[in-house]
């Protein structure tokens, strides 16, 4: 199959599940290419493709609005088979109506549903993962990746429901746009901790970050990606409100995923607080994965 990635992403996430999809795909022998949605970036020409896969990181239970609005730039023939991989760091219910606009829109256009498929990453806002979970979280990742390859290629459809109620809490909570720019006229930089080495200027997907008279300015149409903060060098930029929740670093998952070092389980029936929402995901993943491929 020619498959065309189109995904958006904030802190590489995204970025690193298209990777990972992409390299499985092409060990299958299907052919690949890829366009990652910033500012500026022209509409992909999507003729010629069996599939086109819609990736993007959930932003408050909703889909990103550079996302949004990108592929609502994309021409679309009827009859065009498309996915959905999208990831979060939490597997909450409310999240599965992150969707409803892209597949709103899909379905004007006639496009074929070909499956949707919600991957856990993480979190780059609220608090750091410790890395013995990001590895089990890489490790479900890896079996639910080639679930969903298998079932692209058997034509096999797997949904994710929403219903009423979450849509209209998902709609109701996209705060992304007011959000965004109110937020940013509070965003600044710690002028002892930065050294002027430009990366939230270049790295800014929205194009809204500049270097004025050496001093690093904001515009106001942030979309709260939090690439900035997140892989600033000296953490030297504060976001405004989210400070508090603010994750500065990077996980390194290439590192992560490649470690094969025994480990215990970290998330099982002991598992508490926000950690038990993980027990049933993991569980589907791990009992589909055994079901597709019992004789590995």
């Amino acid at each position: 199959m020619k498959i065309l990635f189109v995904y958006y992403t904030g802190t590489y996430n995204t970025r690193f599940l298209t990777d990972l999809l992409i390299l499985r795909l092409e060990e299958h022998g299907h052919i690949c290419s890829r366009v990652e949605i910033e500012r500026g970036v022209p509409p992909a020409d999507t003729e010629g493709y069996d599939l086109i896969g819609f990736g993007y990181p959930i932003y408050g239970f909703n889909s990103p609005l550079p996302f949004n609005r990108y592929v609502n730039t994309l021409e679309i023939e009827r009859g065009q088979k498309f996915f959905i991989y999208k990831n979060s760091g939490e597997t909450f219910a409310m999240n599965n109506a992150s969707s409803r606009i892209l597949l709103r829109r899909m379905k004007r256009r006639g496009a074929a549903f070909a499956g949707e498929y919600h991957f856990v990453m993480p979190y780059n806002i609220h608090f750091a993962f410790d890395r013995e979970f990001v590895r089990e979280i890489l490790d479900k990742d890896e079996k639910l990746a080639r679930i969903m390859i298998d079932n692209l290629e058997r034509g096999e459809i797997s949904e994710i429901g929403s219903n009423f109620i979450y849509n209209v809490a998902s709609a109701a909570v996209s705060v992304q746009k007011i959000g965004g720019c109110v937020n940013s006229f509070f965003y600044k930089v710690d002028k002892e901790k930065c050294v002027r080495c430009g990366l939230c200027v270049r790295n800014c997907p929205e194009k809204n970050i500049r270097l004025d008279r050496g001093k690093i300015k904001f515009g106001h149409r942030c979309d709260m990606c939090m690439r900035c903060s997140f892989f600033c060098p000296t953490n030297a930029v504060r976001i405004g409100f989210l400070e508090g929740w603010k994750v500065n670093g990077d996980y390194r998952l290439s590192e992560i995923l490649e470690d094969t070092s025994p480990r215990a389980p970290y998330i099982d029936e002991n598992s508490c607080g926000f950690y038990r929402c993980f027990i049933p995901y993991f569980a589907r993943i791990d009992a589909e994965y055994a079901k597709k491929f019992k004789d590995d």
